[in-house]
Protein backbone atom coordinates (compact mmCIF):
# COMPACT_ATOMS: atom_id res chain seq x y z
CA UNK A 1 0.00 0.00 0.00
CA UNK A 2 1.79 3.52 -1.27
CA UNK A 3 0.47 5.51 1.60
CA UNK A 4 1.77 3.06 4.51
CA UNK A 5 5.57 3.52 2.65
CA UNK A 6 7.75 5.71 4.24
CA UNK A 7 9.34 6.71 1.29
CA UNK A 8 7.97 7.25 -2.82
CA UNK A 9 9.51 7.30 -5.52
CA UNK A 10 9.17 10.39 -8.53
CA UNK A 11 10.21 10.01 -11.75
CA UNK A 12 13.33 12.35 -13.44
CA UNK A 13 14.43 11.24 -16.97
CA UNK A 14 14.84 7.90 -19.33
CA UNK A 15 16.39 7.57 -22.48
CA UNK A 16 16.65 4.22 -24.62
CA UNK A 17 19.52 2.05 -26.29
CA UNK A 18 21.05 -0.66 -28.07
CA UNK A 19 21.62 -4.12 -25.50
CA UNK A 20 25.08 -4.69 -25.68
CA UNK A 21 24.81 -8.50 -25.92
CA UNK A 22 22.07 -8.79 -28.07
CA UNK A 23 21.54 -5.87 -29.93
CA UNK A 24 18.15 -5.20 -28.69
CA UNK A 25 16.47 -2.21 -27.59
CA UNK A 26 16.89 -1.69 -24.04
CA UNK A 27 15.88 1.11 -21.73
CA UNK A 28 17.08 2.87 -18.71
CA UNK A 29 14.47 5.20 -16.61
CA UNK A 30 15.52 7.32 -13.35
CA UNK A 31 14.21 8.82 -10.50
CA UNK A 32 14.67 10.22 -6.82
CA UNK A 33 13.10 8.92 -3.70
CA UNK A 34 11.87 10.95 -1.14
CA UNK A 35 10.62 10.89 2.48
CA UNK A 36 7.10 11.88 3.35
CA UNK A 37 8.22 15.45 4.39
CA UNK A 38 9.95 15.59 0.85
CA UNK A 39 13.82 15.10 2.15
CA UNK A 40 15.62 13.01 -0.75
CA UNK A 41 17.07 9.76 0.42
CA UNK A 42 18.21 8.07 -2.79
CA UNK A 43 17.89 8.13 -6.57
CA UNK A 44 17.77 5.42 -8.68
CA UNK A 45 18.18 3.73 -12.20
CA UNK A 46 16.65 0.65 -14.03
CA UNK A 47 17.20 -0.53 -17.11
CA UNK A 48 15.78 -3.25 -18.88
CA UNK A 49 15.86 -4.80 -22.55
CA UNK A 50 12.31 -4.01 -23.78
CA UNK A 51 10.27 -7.55 -24.75
CA UNK A 52 12.10 -10.03 -23.90
CA UNK A 53 11.60 -11.19 -20.26
CA UNK A 54 15.44 -13.41 -20.49
CA UNK A 55 17.56 -10.49 -19.78
CA UNK A 56 17.48 -9.69 -15.88
CA UNK A 57 16.51 -5.95 -15.50
CA UNK A 58 19.05 -3.86 -13.24
CA UNK A 59 18.61 -1.91 -10.90
CA UNK A 60 21.18 0.32 -9.33
CA UNK A 61 20.09 2.38 -5.62
CA UNK A 62 22.51 5.66 -5.03
CA UNK A 63 21.20 5.63 -1.23
CA UNK A 64 22.05 8.54 1.43
CA UNK A 65 22.37 12.14 2.07
CA UNK A 66 21.22 14.89 -0.74
CA UNK A 67 21.16 17.99 -0.64
CA UNK A 68 23.32 20.94 0.07
CA UNK A 69 27.01 20.09 1.60
CA UNK A 70 26.70 16.54 0.70
CA UNK A 71 28.79 14.99 -1.37
CA UNK A 72 29.33 11.01 -3.02
CA UNK A 73 30.84 10.19 0.91
CA UNK A 74 27.18 10.73 2.00
CA UNK A 75 26.42 8.09 -0.12
CA UNK A 76 26.35 4.29 -1.52
CA UNK A 77 25.55 2.04 -3.74
CA UNK A 78 23.49 -1.13 -3.86
CA UNK A 79 22.64 -3.22 -6.91
CA UNK A 80 20.04 -5.55 -7.75
CA UNK A 81 18.85 -7.60 -10.78
CA UNK A 82 15.14 -8.76 -11.35
CA UNK A 83 13.69 -11.45 -12.84
CA UNK A 84 11.34 -11.73 -15.19
CA UNK A 85 9.44 -14.85 -14.84
CA UNK A 86 6.12 -16.02 -13.44
CA UNK A 87 7.87 -15.83 -10.11
CA UNK A 88 9.33 -12.63 -10.54
CA UNK A 89 11.94 -11.67 -8.14
CA UNK A 90 14.54 -9.15 -6.78
CA UNK A 91 18.14 -10.59 -5.86
CA UNK A 92 20.78 -7.77 -4.11
CA UNK A 93 23.72 -8.44 -6.57
CA UNK A 94 27.51 -6.57 -5.52
CA UNK A 95 27.54 -3.64 -7.07
CA UNK A 96 31.33 -2.93 -6.77
CA UNK A 97 32.02 -3.84 -10.76
CA UNK A 98 29.72 -0.39 -11.17
CA UNK A 99 31.64 1.32 -8.80
CA UNK A 100 33.19 3.46 -11.50
CA UNK A 101 29.86 4.13 -13.32
CA UNK A 102 28.88 5.90 -9.92
CA UNK A 103 31.77 7.74 -8.16
CA UNK A 104 30.53 10.96 -8.98
CA UNK A 105 27.33 9.88 -6.86
CA UNK A 106 28.47 7.69 -4.20
CA UNK A 107 31.71 6.84 -2.80
CA UNK A 108 31.06 2.76 -1.74
CA UNK A 109 29.84 0.09 -4.10
CA UNK A 110 28.31 -2.34 -1.56
CA UNK A 111 28.89 -5.90 -1.88
CA UNK A 112 25.94 -8.86 -1.46
CA UNK A 113 27.48 -9.99 1.80
CA UNK A 114 27.58 -6.18 3.19
CA UNK A 115 23.42 -6.03 2.36
CA UNK A 116 21.96 -8.94 2.88
CA UNK A 117 20.97 -9.74 6.39
CA UNK A 118 21.48 -5.83 7.58
CA UNK A 119 18.97 -3.15 7.66
CA UNK A 120 20.18 -1.70 4.88
CA UNK A 121 18.51 -4.87 2.98
CA UNK A 122 14.68 -3.84 4.25
CA UNK A 123 15.74 0.00 3.10
CA UNK A 124 16.84 -1.08 -0.24
CA UNK A 125 13.41 -3.21 -0.87
CA UNK A 126 10.82 -0.22 0.82
CA UNK A 127 13.01 1.56 -1.98
CA UNK A 128 12.11 -0.62 -4.50
CA UNK A 129 8.81 -1.53 -3.38
CA UNK A 130 8.23 2.31 -4.06
CA UNK A 131 9.50 2.38 -7.67
CA UNK A 132 7.23 -0.49 -8.02
CA UNK A 133 4.32 1.34 -6.63
CA UNK A 134 5.05 4.85 -8.40
CA UNK A 135 6.50 5.08 -11.14
CA UNK A 136 4.41 4.17 -13.99
CA UNK A 137 7.43 3.38 -16.58
CA UNK A 138 7.53 0.04 -14.38
CA UNK A 139 4.64 -1.25 -16.32
CA UNK A 140 7.01 -1.66 -19.73
CA UNK A 141 8.89 -3.91 -17.68
CA UNK A 142 6.47 -5.79 -16.46
CA UNK A 143 4.59 -6.16 -19.40
CA UNK A 144 7.37 -8.38 -20.53
CA UNK A 145 7.18 -10.92 -18.46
Amino acid sequence: MAGTRPVHASATGQSTFDCPCCGRLSRTIWGEIHHDNGGAVAIYYCRWTIGDPDHDAGIDLVIGDWGDGTTPQNRFLISMLFRRSEEASFMVVDAGPKGDNFKSLASLALSREQVIGYPVANHAFTIVDAIWDDDPRIADLLAAR
